[in-house]
């Protein structure tokens, strides 16, 4: 019940939220944040060369399920740009080491190979083919670079962040946003706090 209220509190916003341009002219505001891009050029280095060990272990005839129409697809796939996973704790967006990066065919993200850069680099789990899917449709429509992923585990809710000026916003990957894509989804991190006040 509690989360629902939540859900209902990020769909008003959404409704209510103004229309704005996606290259609004203010200044960064001191509580906004934004995300670094570090390490890019090892992250995509070593997922390229992890990906021949990887994409062995997808099961013949399962390929559609992580996202590949057939195996040549597979053999001929690429790396996009590293999406850093952010979490929501404390009222406080957290960064961590872990990215998710898109695999890419024919110019569209199709699935996600998880890559942890603390320390050793590690490779995670593999496949988030609707994630990609949503992440590529929300990418051309609003025509930005998805640069993070915030998770808040309260509400089950995932938000897209893009960069404009230096400054976050956050598109949540709800059905109902995914079906009426407009500006009023953009949202601030002022925004997100106030739709979970109060998230631990």
């Amino acid at each position: 019940m509690k989360n629902m209220k939540i859900l209902l509190k990020v769909l008003l916003i959404i409704v209510s939220f103004s229309l704005f341009s996606c290259k609004p002219k203010r200044a960064i505001a001191t509580q906004e944040i934004v995300p670094k891009r570090d390490k890019i050029a090892e992250i995509i280095d070593f997922a390229a060369q992890s990906w021949d060990s990887i994409s062995k272990k997808i099961p013949s005839g399962m390929e559609e399920t992580f996202g590949f129409n057939d195996l040549e697809e597979i053999k001929n796939s690429s790396f996009g740009m590293p999406i850093r996973m952010y979490y929501w704790q404390n009222n406080e967006m957290i960064e961590s080491y872990t990215f998710r990066v898109p695999i890419i065919v024919n110019e569209k993200m199709v699935s996600l190979l998880t890559v942890s850069a603390e320390n050793e680099m590690t490779t995670g789990d593999f496949g988030a083919s609707l994630l990609a899917q949503n992440i590529q449709l929300i990418s051309d429509y609003y025509n930005v670079t998805i640069i993070g992923i915030l998770r808040v585990h309260s509400i089950t809710t995932d938000f897209l962040i893009f960069e404009d000026i230096n400054i976050s916003y956050f598109i949540p990957v709800l059905p109902s946003v995914l079906q009426n894509l407009s500006q009023r989804n953009i949202l601030t991190i002022k925004d997100i706090s106030t739709i979970i006040p109060n998230d631990q």
